[in-house]
């Protein structure tokens, strides 16, 4: 606990309560059914159903897929052959819309907090490629004709997520389709309306201190299995605020470790990354 220090709103915090306890996990899978992802959806699925055996018993798994909207596939469930039958399903399905990821981080965080396990760490795991499409008039009608008639902002997205507490992770597996895809759009005039877009499902796990990896086919398994350790070995930290806020306001949080941790560890700043989520609502 002395290795770790909290500010809210830049403020030093005196954290009391402190703990590394392995929870049981509630972990919503989405797989991205975009045309770039074609071509890895099925290993991303093998990678899915392989983890099921390494899950603990009382973890549970969702199954969700994403394009310009999500749909729920399977709601969330202990018993592995249920969900074994929904990967399976997600890995045969195709769709020829494009990815509006706010508006799909907004309607998974509603699935993702169904959790049924009490006290269990709550996380989305996004199996994609990373890109994301600009929602307008013309995406609309070109790759969103699924979309719902009013789609959420980044904005409400975000806030959504916060006051949530679910946690955003990925597995980013970029095809040739996918590279193909940006460079394409890197130089079309057009890119502005229906190009391509990297970085958003990085910034969502940022707000959370969720973690992003990347991988490749022969070694998805492997990278899924480490993100999964690294969700349910988080720290826990708490604290009680030192000072008065409005309730419904909105808190910035910085995680870090202290002057003191890295003297006695021998480790560089610049060598050690605290992902811890970017704040919280009164």
């Amino acid at each position: 606990m002395k290795d770790f220090q909290v500010l809210e709103d830049g403020k030093l915090q005196n954290i009391s309560y402190f703990s590394h306890d392995q929870l049981p996990l509630s972990v919503v899978f989405l797989f991205d059914l975009t045309e770039t992802v074609q071509p890895t959806l099925k290993p991303l699925a093998e990678g899915a159903y392989q983890i099921l055996k390494h899950l603990k018993p009382e973890d549970e798994v969702s199954i969700m897929v994403f394009s310009s909207h999500t749909e729920v596939l399977q709601g969330f469930t202990t018993d592995r052959a249920v969900a074994s039958a929904a990967i399976e399903r997600a890995s045969e399905m195709k769709s020829g819309q494009g990815t509006f990821i706010h508006e799909d981080m907004y309607e998974a965080v509603d699935q993702a907090s169904k959790s049924t396990v009490p006290e269990s760490r709550r996380v989305m795991v996004w199996l994609t490629d990373g890109t994301a499409n600009f929602e307008n008039s013309v995406t609309r009608k070109a790759i969103g004709q699924q979309a719902p008639e009013r789609l959420h902002t980044k904005e409400e997205a975000t806030t959504k997520l916060l006051r949530s507490g679910v946690v955003v992770a990925a597995l980013i597996d970029r095809s040739a389709k996918t590279d193909a895809f940006l460079a394409v759009t890197d130089v079309s005039p057009l890119s502005f309306i229906a190009g391509g877009r990297l970085g958003d499902i990085n910034r969502y796990a940022d707000v959370t201190g969720g973690p992003v990896l990347k991988s490749s086919k022969k070694e998805i398994t492997a990278r899924l299995s480490e993100l999964l350790d690294q969700l349910r070995e988080r720290y826990t930290l708490g604290y009680k605020p030192s000072t008065a806020e409005t309730p419904g306001s909105f808190c910035k949080l910085e995680v870090s470790l202290t002057a003191a941790a890295y003297q006695r560890t021998n480790v560089r700043k610049r060598d050690l990354l605290v992902r811890a989520k970017r704040g919280y609502f009164r």
